[in-house]
């Protein structure tokens, strides 16, 4: 492999006139701020994940402890807290909702945007900038993580940040600019660490000290201000970790070891997968544009390897392996390889339009028939049920009943993905091939969003919340029989623990390890929030309070402790049941 010396920065290529072309690149952004702005608030908040992560920052205006993150007034420490951070921030700014939850992850997704933006117009050019960019906002694992109350967008962002900063200081002369950069860049890494462990430096410092290796640039080692960013990064993740300690003793040993090397080497966490499992998501993730990366990966075959393709490479390559490799296996843990690997297939896209002679129609044709696809099925479905799962097509045929015209924006796409596939032939420009691209994903998202609000609801406890509502008044007790809806706290707006009942053995309660390990006391003057089976049984025959108990249908006898004599229902939603002692 040989590795040419420089990178080659295009920014004044002929192709582009960038002063007078300003319309391409607004309608990137604006195209952005649509697909992740938009309905933010929309959709309920899906369980668990958003459910939990939305309640603890809830939590931490209730408690007014920065420090510990509480769920059902329950310490709960599997996570470090400056995502909670970010979000109860914005519940001070906006008011508690799905949407301000949601708007941390958001804003993450389009600073990564246009951090790639500006990254890859300095280093490679506008056109594939502009590809990038567009590339990265319209791929299914994008999308959809920029909108869900999640860590790993905003760890991502920090994470892009970092290997930009790096990069970017390697190639500046400027000494002071190179400091300033390299700094930044710790300080990166230090925030990413209090989003989600040592995460936020190990994936980043694997990708620059493989790169240091290969393109051999030891010598840049020199000024790279590791005792200053050392120092820095120690600044900016001491002082959290350390309170937390204070606060929780045995925090960081359970933190460290368990929740990084235990989770990372062994199946304990109950999240392993096959060596494939990463094939996968990423083949499902990066759609509509899975089916350009072997053309991508066949194009750097055999081609020497540039100074950017080979960080980019790396900074796809590295953490990938290192995720299959773990035993704990998620499908968001690969999300920071999706701006690297956007910027490749954006490269490889706007080198093969670029050129009129050896331009070609078909690359475009496949994330045309990808997108084509979502829409054409759907109508299909509805329309002429029989060879579809019900189960599929609920939500589907629930959102064309509230929105008629979605068929039209169906319809409308496929006129568009059509002009978008034959663009050689009807003579479309680039920068109108571009607006047209962007013009057919929004049709798709407008599409798309009436689904994504019935989905959410079937994967969501908001619809048990409101129709359980009536009945429940401040003074009565809610109890969560043996199954924790994560959500349920949020919508109710508890003020006080809600009562889980479990079985006292499980290695994880309420979806957190750590509380099943460590079974921590409630926050300072809220009362119970765990009981054993034992525990409910008593209260429920003495409690002078009314218990309103959720329970799975099928555990209805376990909570009557196998009494005939068990009152009726009050109202059951799918295979939740609620019911009360009196």
């Amino acid at each position: 492999m040989t590795i040419s010396p420089k990178p080659v920065n295009p920014a004044g290529s002929e192709s582009f006139a960038w002063q007078k072309n300003a319309t391409i690149t607004s309608a990137l952004f604006l195209f952005c701020l649509l697909v992740l702005f938009y309905n933010l608030g929309g959709p309920a908040l899906f369980e668990p994940d958003e459910g939990r992560n939305a309640e603890k920052a809830r939590e931490i205006l209730l408690t007014q402890d920065w420090v510990t993150p509480h769920e059902n007034f329950l310490p709960v420490l599997d996570k470090p807290i400056f995502f909670y951070w970010l979000i109860a921030f914005c519940y001070k700014l906006f008011g508690v909702s799905e949407w301000s939850a949601r708007l941390p992850s958001a804003l993450a997704g389009f600073g990564i945007i246009v951090l790639t933006y500006v990254f890859v117009r300095k280093f490679l050019g506008p056109w594939e900038a502009l590809w990038s960019g567009l590339i990265l906002v319209t791929n299914i694992e994008f999308f959809l993580l920029s909108r869900t109350v999640i860590f790993d967008m905003t760890l991502t962002f920090l994470i892009t940040l970092a290997l930009c900063l790096f990069y970017w200081g390697l190639h500046t002369d400027d000494r002071t600019n190179r400091r300033i950069f390299l700094l930044l860049m710790y300080a990166s890494m230090g925030v990413g660490t209090l989003v989600k462990g040592p995460i936020g430096f190990i994936l980043p410092g694997m990708v620059i000290f493989s790169y240091l290796l290969l393109a051999r640039k030891w010598d840049f080692l020199r000024d790279m201000q590791l005792l200053l960013g050392g120092i820095l990064f120690i600044l900016v993740v001491a002082p959290w970790y350390g309170w937390v300690e204070i606060r929780n003793p045995g925090y960081l040993r359970y933190f460290f070891w368990e929740e990084n090397f235990v989770r990372f080497l062994t199946p304990h966490f109950h999240r392993s997968g096959a060596w494939y499992y990463f094939f996968i998501v990423l083949a499902v993730g990066f759609l509509p544009w899975t089916f350009l990366l072997p053309c991508v990966a066949k194009a750097h075959w055999k081609r020497a390897v540039g100074e950017i393709p080979l960080f980019l490479v790396l900074w796809t390559a590295l953490p990938f392996l290192f995720f299959s490799f773990s035993d704990s296996k998620l499908p968001h843990y690969i999300l920071p390889i999706y701006p690297p690997l956007a910027i490749l297939v954006g490269q490889w896209l706007a080198s093969n339009l670029k050129s009129s002679l050896e331009g070609k129609s078909w690359p475009l044709w496949l994330p045309a028939l990808n997108l084509f696809l979502v829409p054409a099925i759907s109508i299909v479905g509805v329309y002429w049920p029989d060879p579809f799962p019900r189960h599929l097509l609920g939500p589907i045929r629930e959102a064309f009943r509230e929105a008629p015209g979605i068929p039209i924006f169906g319809i409308l796409l496929g006129i568009t993905l059509l002009s978008l596939a034959s663009w050689r032939r009807l003579a479309i420009r680039q920068g109108s091939l571009y607006l047209l691209c962007c013009l057919g994903f929004a049709l798709f998202f407008f599409f798309v969003q009436p689904i994504l609000r019935p989905v959410s609801l079937s994967l969501s406890s908001k619809g048990l919340a409101e129709k359980s509502g009536a009945f429940i008044r401040p003074e009565d007790q809610v109890v969560i029989f043996d199954t924790y809806l994560s959500s349920l706290p949020f919508y109710f707006n508890i003020d006080r623990p809600i009562w889980y009942v479990w079985s006292g053995r499980k290695s994880s309660v309420m979806g957190s390890f750590y509380l099943a390990e460590r079974q921590p006391q409630p926050a300072a003057e809220y009362g119970k929030a765990l009981l054993t089976f034992e525990e409910f049984y008593q209260q429920w025959e003495t409690s002078e309070r009314r218990l309103f108990v959720f329970v799975k249908d099928k555990n209805l006898l376990r909570v009557a402790n196998h009494d005939q004599n068990f009152p009726n229902r009050i109202l059951q939603v799918d295979e939740m049941v609620l019911v009360a002692n009196r």
